[in-house]
């Protein structure tokens, strides 16, 4: 019998038609290049699979536990040239990971490590076109979050993509069930985002600084004149202003 790493965070989405519903949304076009995250038993593969045959795109499914990799070795051996079952960490192989073909990122993610895994995703130097992803659903609702309820999270991730929030997913729909229900959030690429390692890393300083503290006013986190030269109001909170806001006021104070 198998039993689920607690340490792993695995819990199985079991629910096809949720799994069909990501698929989908990932939007597969013919020669593409899909990662996807943390495969279990397949329930999203199999769909993937089937897309990726008709379209002649290419799935690396990228898994950590070795008792996985093997089930999945042997269940996706006669489509091996669609796609690539990968042993690694998803959180080590995908700052390695590079293409020149469009790139479309998704999977059913351990909840306890859906922030580093998006900053992963940002940070590679192939940039998706699109991420779906299903998380926990307080997180998916805050990353989809916008003035008077941003977020840093919300802040760093809508500067590099529009983030569509596509529902709820019920705990009961995961083997082991979660304490929690689940969220499905697409993420799609923003054509005027800048993902410059140098700039990427300067602002998520930035937006560190500004959510800080963010029970205070912004004229306890910024000086007075960087708050004029931005034109933002003082008296506001980091919650109130928008992506847009944060990367505007950031440019005015680097004069980019």
């Amino acid at each position: 019998m198998f039993r689920p790493h607690k340490e792993l965070g695995q819990n199985f989405l079991t629910d096809k038609t949720v799994a069909q519903e990501m698929v989908c949304a990932l939007e597969i076009e013919g020669d593409d290049e899909i990662v996807e995250i943390g495969p279990g038993h397949g329930v999203v593969t199999d769909f993937l699979v089937e897309k990726a045959q008709s379209l002649n795109a290419k799935i690396y499914a990228v898994e950590l536990d070795s008792r996985l990799y093997e089930e999945l070795k042997k269940q996706y051996s006669k489509e091996s040239e669609n796609i690539e079952i990968v042993k690694a960490n998803i959180l080590d192989w995908l700052p390695l990971f590079s293409t020149d073909k469009n790139l479309k990122i998704i999977g059913s993610i351990p909840y306890y490590i859906t922030s580093p895994i998006i900053h992963k995703i940002i940070k590679m130097s192939s940039v998706p076109q699109v991420v779906v992803l299903l998380v926990q659903k307080e997180v998916a609702e805050k990353i989809k979050s916008t003035a008077p309820d941003s977020s840093y999270m919300s802040s760093f991730v809508q500067t590099f993509f529009d983030v569509k929030y596509l529902g709820k997913v019920h705990s009961k729909k995961f083997d082991p069930e979660p304490k929690v229900d689940g969220g499905i959030i697409k993420m799609t690429l923003r054509v005027d985002a800048n993902f410059d390692p140098v700039f990427i890393r300067k602002y998520e300083g930035f937006l560190h600084k500004a959510y800080s503290n963010p029970r205070k006013m912004l004229n306890k986190v910024f000086k007075k004149e960087e708050l004029e030269r931005g034109t933002i109001n003082p008296t506001l909170r980091a919650q109130n202003l928008n992506a847009e806001d944060w990367l505007n006021f950031y440019k005015t104070l680097n004069e980019i």
